[in-house]
């Protein structure tokens, strides 16, 4: 530590501390190839500017995601630090709120999780959400770009009581995995993780005694940022 810790300043968040619980960051910064390297210096995945912060509500009826864009916390003035922050003064541009499933990943500027569709929510596939900035500018085309405000009602207590509505709108491109589905009831589908070049997916093996690894490319264009799927 070169300096002594300097407070900056205090964002409010609508939602009750006690329901909260926040999510390692994860990054992946360290690479040994000249080629990783070169593409760290362009892509927005090892900007501090441009990770993110999930915060996770856990209650007995209902789980959210509050995903907060680090690129609020790098356009302070000099008095910020005087007075807390109003939700409607940061919130809404910097974060997106959206149901978190059972399969939940976070790694940089990206979230992993399971979409579930068909008849009752019994079947579901995953979804790959990139907050990159340059993924949104350049995403059309492999994915959904959202950048349409989106309307969440929030929990109060831990028995899942409704409380007021929140809109946020930080934007992301949406890439779903629709050729590989998983059955909500039997699911094959044991854990997932996902860093800046692939996912991995362990699962049962139905016609082998051991489970299986499978891995996919999703490494993003150095220039681009927007992911490409192999």
């Amino acid at each position: 530590m070169s300096q002594t810790p300097e407070f900056l300043a205090c964002f409010l968040i609508p939602i009750p501390s006690m329901l909260l619980e926040c999510l390692p960051m994860i990054d992946d910064i360290g690479y040994d190839s000249q080629l990783h390297m070169q593409a760290q210096a362009t892509m927005c995945t090892s900007d501090p500017t441009h990770r993110l912060i999930c915060l996770i509500t856990r209650c007995a009826r209902d789980n959210l995601a509050l995903i907060i864009s680090t690129r609020i916390f790098f356009d302070l003035d000099e008095m910020a630090a005087a007075m807390p922050i109003p939700w409607e003064h940061w919130g809404p541009s910097n974060t997106r709120i959206f149901q978190r499933q059972f399969h939940f990943r976070i790694n940089g500027n990206r979230v992993l999780q399971t979409l579930h569709f068909g008849a009752r929510n019994r079947q579901f596939i995953l979804q790959l959400l990139d907050f990159s900035p340059l993924a949104v500018t350049n995403g059309r085309g492999l994915g959904r770009v959202v950048k349409e405000p989106s309307t969440t009602c929030i929990i109060v207590d831990r028995i899942g009581t409704r409380g007021e509505s929140l809109t946020t709108s930080l934007p992301y491109v949406q890439v779903v995995f629709s050729d590989r589905k998983f059955d909500h009831a039997n699911s094959l589908l044991r854990d997932m993780w996902i860093d800046k070049e692939r996912i991995y997916m362990l699962s049962r093996s139905l016609r082998y005694t051991y489970d299986r690894l499978e891995v996919i490319d999703v490494q993003p264009d150095v220039r681009s940022g927007v992911v490409s799927t192999s």
